[in-house]
């Protein structure tokens, strides 16, 4: 471990060097322009934040078969996949262990898909076969998008026409039964474009009953009306069913980690959504852009290992107006945004309890509205210096009702946002930044409720809000080197976690993260690319009775390294390598059971490109490592794993037409 690690931190500091390297080749520098961090297009020099965008061509060059697989080796981002599908997986930004993925807002094409309940997101309706790019923006985005976004905001931005006409058609296969048939296409004709596309997958899984069959279709429609009005209608239908193996104590885990602990256990999911938006130029006004969007999932659960089952809807409706308003103050720049968000979310849960007494039968409903309006402000204070101030209030109501007994309960809140930073510009590509945020977030469904003595609001729990401070600075020194550094510190109030000891969700009056992430890009040669990161982050408890304790699931040390070789004309090799520091088990507040073990993994693929075809292999985990993402202890401190793939290998072939 100590020898993986040297070897990400020092080509990270070897490159931040400014060495003048010959020849012109072509910039290895990120993509300039995104559209997370301000709700519209900007160039990245001008966020104040640590972004991370990856293109089509870096998703073509890895072995990623889902969207988690691409962000496993971004820095401070902790991805966690619990039975190796990719299935039932989540993303930790920035350090929050087991609630990571209700502090991490996840997009599509702006569009928000967590949802209220602690499911989280579902990952594999996202096929990676759809997406054109992801930016990651880390850090508080709580002005912006409200909810959920405390540690960064992750947004998976589809595919689009680019071409009179394209056709495309892949199959891939590999280890544990994986295979994967994927094809779309699309075209232009005037002023309407569209494409279609449609795949279907299936792996038996690395563990027994770690089984997965997906379909997915998706699609979009865009119309230019006249130059100043566009529409544009997406949607999309996933559906799949998956077993649910369950963790394994420590015995099975070393004995067996390829075993199910529960065999028979699986789940069904049908998720479709649609999206109708407008753009609309107001010459010298401005700009209005508006989404009206509608989601509906239905996943029916089956635990016989314990009897139970249940089906859950999910029905939600959003629409999300804002204005932009590019017109110069006096004589600085400015930029104004204003916006709202409403969600309307309503979830049932129709659940069947089978014991010695009979057979329970039981429905749960939560209807969840959210509305809220932010305003942004971006002012050039000079050429090469921006202020940016923002201000956001939500509003949120929860109606719940449980059928037998028969019980209702509501409870209304709201919280602020606000951000204030400085963005220094210097150079082509680089920039300097400091910046302060207050985020928030409010509990899920499955955190409000409480079931026992009697069903209704969780009196101990309400909204958590957080204090971040961050500065970093990125810089290209050359065409060919760039690097960034970023140091932030982040106080919690209230912190929104489940108590094992005493069952039930509640609030943490405090606790702290404070960490540095640094990485570096160099071209150091016409056939090659280098690049690495490594991020530091120590979150901990600060109340009795556990000040000082680390937060459960959260390693300190996570660092990637990463080269891409031209070998011959259309022949590439692209090499990654990933470690992950120890960490405490989930549950595990007292840090009184010896961590879970850190791990590092190599993959490699060798890819080959020819006027319209493509082929590649890949394997992944080279070293056949055996290591777990994820791991919980129970009240008496037995130690439960969920085992990773060991060394598996995946290739495929794709045309277009």
């Amino acid at each position: 471990m100590k020898h993986f690690f040297f070897l990400v931190v020092f080509p990270v500091l070897f490159t931040s060097i400014p060495l003048q390297l010959l020849g012109q080749e072509k910039e290895v520098t990120l993509e300039e322009v995104v559209v997370t961090a301000t709700r519209d297009t900007q160039e990245i020099r001008k966020i104040p934040a640590n972004v991370t965008v990856i293109t089509k061509e870096e998703i073509d060059q890895s072995n990623a078969k889902t969207v988690v697989d691409i962000l496993r080796d971004k820095v401070d981002v902790i991805v966690t996949d619990y039975y190796g599908n990719g299935k039932s997986t989540s993303v930790d930004v920035r350090g929050f262990g087991e609630t990571g993925p209700l502090n991490t807002l996840v997009l599509v094409d702006g569009r928000r898909v967590n949802e209220i309940d602690l499911s989280g997101v579902d990952w594999s309706q996202i096929p990676l076969d759809q997406v054109e790019r992801i930016e990651i923006v880390r850090g508080a985005g709580s002005v912006l998008y409200g909810d959920n976004a405390v540690g960064g905001v992750i947004n998976i931005i589809t595919k689009k026409p680019e071409k009179a006409f394209s056709a495309n058609a892949e199959v891939v296969g590999g280890s544990y039964g994986y295979n994967k048939e994927s094809a779309s296409v699309s075209g232009k004709w005037g002023a309407f474009s569209a494409i279609l596309n449609a795949s279907h997958s299936s792996t038996e899984g690395y563990r027994e009953n770690g089984f997965l069959r997906a379909e997915d279709v998706g699609g979009k429609v865009i119309y230019d009306l006249n130059g100043y009005v566009s529409f544009d209608f997406s949607g999309g239908f996933h559906t799949d069913d998956t077993g649910l193996p369950y963790a394994l104590d420590k015995t099975h885990y070393v004995l067996d980690p390829r075993a199910a602990a529960h065999p028979d256990d699986k789940a069904y999911t049908n998720d479709g959504y649609g999206v109708l938006g407008i753009k609309a130029k107001l010459w010298d006004f401005g700009r209005i852009e508006a989404d009206l969007s509608y989601r509906h999932r239905q996943v029916d659960d089956f635990y016989v290992s314990v009897s139970y089952k249940d089906q859950r809807y999910v029905t939600t409706w959003g629409f999300t107006p804002k204005y932009i308003l590019e017109k110069n103050l006096w004589n600085f720049r400015n930029k104004l945004t204003l916006g709202l968000d409403f969600y309307n979310s309503d979830s049932t849960v129709d659940s069947q309890t089978v014991s010695s007494g009979g057979t329970f039968l039981n429905r749960v409903e939560v209807t969840k509205r959210s509305i809220g309006s932010y305003v942004l402000d971006e002012f050039s204070v000079f050429n090469n210096l921006i202020l940016t101030a923002g201000y956001r209030l939500e509003w949120v109501t929860y109606n719940l009702f449980e059928e037998t007994p028969r019980k209702e309960d509501k409870t209304r809140d709201h919280e602020p946002a606000y951000n204030l930073s400085l963005d220094y510009l210097f150079g082509k590509k680089s920039s300097a930044f400091v910046s302060f945020r207050r985020s928030f977030r409010f509990p899920v469904s499955d955190e409000l409720i409480q079931y026992f003595p009697t069903f209704q609001v969780n009196p101990l729990i309400g909204p958590q809000t957080g204090y971040h401070y961050e500065a970093g600075i990125r810089h290209a020194f050359t065409d060919k080197i760039e690097a960034n550094l970023t140091l932030f510190w982040v106080d919690m109030r209230n912190e929104i976690f489940f108590d094992p000891y005493e069952y039930t969700n509640k609030n943490f009056p405090k606790t702290r993260r404070e960490g540095i992430e640094v990485g570096a890009k160099a071209k150091p040669l016409r056939w090659l690319t280098l690049w690495g990161n490594y991020s530091y982050t120590k979150a901990t408890l600060q109340e009795y009775p556990y000040s000082g304790n680390d937060i459960p699931g959260v390693p300190r040390h996570k660092g990637s390294l990463g080269a891409e070789v031209e070998i011959w004309n259309g022949l590439s090799l692209n090499t990654r390598a990933n470690f992950v520091g120890s960490r405490y088990f989930i549950s595990d507040w007292a840090n009184a059971v010896p961590k879970l073990g850190g791990y590092y993994t190599l993959d490699m693929k060798l890819s080959y490109v020819w006027k319209g075809l493509k082929a590649f292999v890949g394997i992944n985990n080279l070293f056949n490592r055996k290591y777990a993402e994820f791991g919980v202890v129970d009240s008496a401190g037995a130690q439960y794993f969920y085992p990773s793939p060991g060394r598996n290998v995946i290739g495929g072939m794709s045309y277009i037409f």
